[in-house]
C-alpha cells in the first residue's frame, strides 16, 4: 500500500512543478484543464500498471523485482537531472515540429510551450499535449513499481485526486512566487526511494 501511495505522489510531481512554472510565466490553467490533465495522467498510469500485472504472469519474479528496481532508479536519475537537461535544451533552442509528438517533446523541456496560441490561458485543445508530456514517466514507472493488483484501484484514485489538487495548488503557488523553484528533481527522488522499497 505504501508503494502505491508513493507512486501516486511521484508521478504527480512533474505536473505540479510544470503548472507552477506556467503560472509564474503568467499562463493560467483553468480547473477544467486541471481535471483533464489529472485524468490523462491517471489513464497513462492505469495502462502502465496493467502492463506490469501482465508481465508478472509471464516473467520470473526475480527478474521483475530487480528489473523494476533498475527501471525506477534510472527514471528517478533522469528526473533528478531533468532540470539541467531543460536548461541545456532551452539554451540550444531546438526547433521541433509543433505537431503531435514534436510538441509533446518540446513541452517536456519547456512547459510554457504548451500555450501555443500565446493567449496566456491553457485551453482544452492545448491541454492533451501538456498532459501527455507530464505523463511520459508514468508509462514506465507503473511497469517497474510492482504495485500489487489489489492496490491498483487505490493507486489510480490517489493519482487522480492528488494530481488535481497539486495542479490547483501549483497554479496558486506560481502566482505568488517571483522566482521559480528548481525542484523538478523531487519526483525523481521519490522514484529512487520507490526502487529501494522494492528491494525489501
Amino acid at each position: 500500500m505504501f508503494q502505491a501511495c508513493l507512486l501516486a505522489v511521484a508521478v504527480c510531481m512533474d505536473a505540479f512543478f510544470a503548472v507552477m512554472g506556467c503560472s509564474m510565466s503568467g499562463i493560467h490553467i483553468p480547473k477544467r484543464c486541471a481535471l483533464l490533465i489529472s485524468m490523462i495522467g491517471t489513464i497513462f498510469l492505469a495502462v502502465s500498471l496493467s502492463g506490469g500485472v501482465f508481465l508478472t504472469g509471464i516473467l520470473p519474479e526475480m527478474l521483475l523485482k530487480y528489473g523494476g528496481c533498475i527501471l525506477l532508479a534510472v527514471l528517478g536519475l533522469v528526473q533528478v537531472m531533468k532540470e539541467g537537461f531543460s536548461a541545456f535544451i532551452q539554451m540550444r533552442k531546438p526547433h521541433f515540429r509543433r505537431k503531435a509528438l514534436g510538441l509533446v517533446i518540446e513541452i517536456c523541456f519547456d512547459e510554457t510551450v504548451a500555450d501555443t496560441d500565446g493567449s496566456k490561458i491553457l485551453s482544452l485543445q492545448e491541454t492533451p499535449a501538456f498532459a501527455m508530456a507530464m505523463s511520459v514517466d508514468s508509462l514506465l514507472s507503473g511497469l517497474g513499481a510492482g504495485v500489487q493488483r489489489q492496490f491498483i484501484p487505490l493507486c489510480l484514485v490517489l493519482t487522480f485526486l492528488i494530481g488535481f489538487v497539486l495542479i490547483l495548488f501549483g497554479t496558486y503557488a506560481g502566482k505568488h512566487f517571483r522566482k521559480r523553484f528548481r525542484m523538478k528533481w523531487l519526483g525523481g527522488v521519490m522514484l529512487i526511494l520507490l526502487a529501494v522499497c522494492r528491494l525489501f
